[in-house]
């Protein structure tokens, strides 16, 4: 299996957020490289960056491959097929990829979603890690999404189910993603965590993520 690790350094919102200390030295690249180095080898790790001088030396620290992206395929207006193909095609072999977001910093399911893929990968092209959701939902307007007003009011326990992706981790076999590039195929397993999870895109969720962190894994 491949690994591919978008890393952008270019985020607005928190300068550098991929790559500054989050917990103790270690940034939140730090972090995943560590969880990946726990069951795959360095070798089969590519990261994808627009900076050299920043993720170079990262890349080297841990022994994976650095990808130069190119600058037209950062920030967010890239439509997503074109960024999955630019950082897909160049893998080697035919083997499947597994594509980590790093800003997802307690996610660390990696072992179980790969036992549950090797037992579902016959039947389902792709694996997404989600978290269930059960709630009354309402669109902009006020109308309900998910249920109905009086009469049709249907308590929580008896709602749909529903998902919502963590952008943490898929996993797809390789002609799912040359064909579809996109990070979810046309038949996805769905992975379900109900471990706490919190996706780093504010200041406000890196402080939260970095108390979270601390608490499970020490003091700073």
């Amino acid at each position: 299996m491949k690994i591919i690790i978008p890393l952008q350094t270019c985020s607005t919102r928190i300068p550098h957020k991929n790559i500054r200390p989050f917990y103790q030295d270690d940034s939140l690249f730090d972090i995943k490289a560590k969880q990946i180095l726990t069951f795959e080898a360095p070798e089969n790790v590519y990261v994808s960056s627009e900076s050299v001088e920043l993720v170079k030396p990262l890349c080297d620290k841990y022994g994976f491959h650095f990808m130069q992206r190119d600058a037209s395929l950062t920030g967010n207006k890239i439509y997503q097929p074109d960024l999955v193909k630019a950082l897909t095609d160049p893998l080697p072999g035919d083997d499947d990829i597994m594509w980590i977001q790093v800003t997802s910093p307690l996610f660390n399911q990696f072992k179980e979603a790969l036992a549950v893929w090797k037992d579902v990968r016959n039947d389902y092209d792709s694996l997404v890690a989600v978290k269930p959701f059960k709630g009354h939902l309402l669109d902009g307007k006020g109308n309900p999404v998910n249920y109905g007003f009086g009469y049709w009011h249907k308590v929580s326990q008896d709602l749909p189910k529903l998902y919502s992706v963590l952008w943490s981790l898929f996993i797809l076999k390789r002609e799912t993603v040359n064909r579809f590039h996109y990070h979810i195929g046309v038949n996805p397993y769905l992975f379900e965590t109900n471990h706490m999870v919190v996706d780093i895109d504010y200041h406000e969720d890196f402080e939260l993520a970095g108390m979270i962190y601390t608490k499970l894994h020490g003091t700073i």
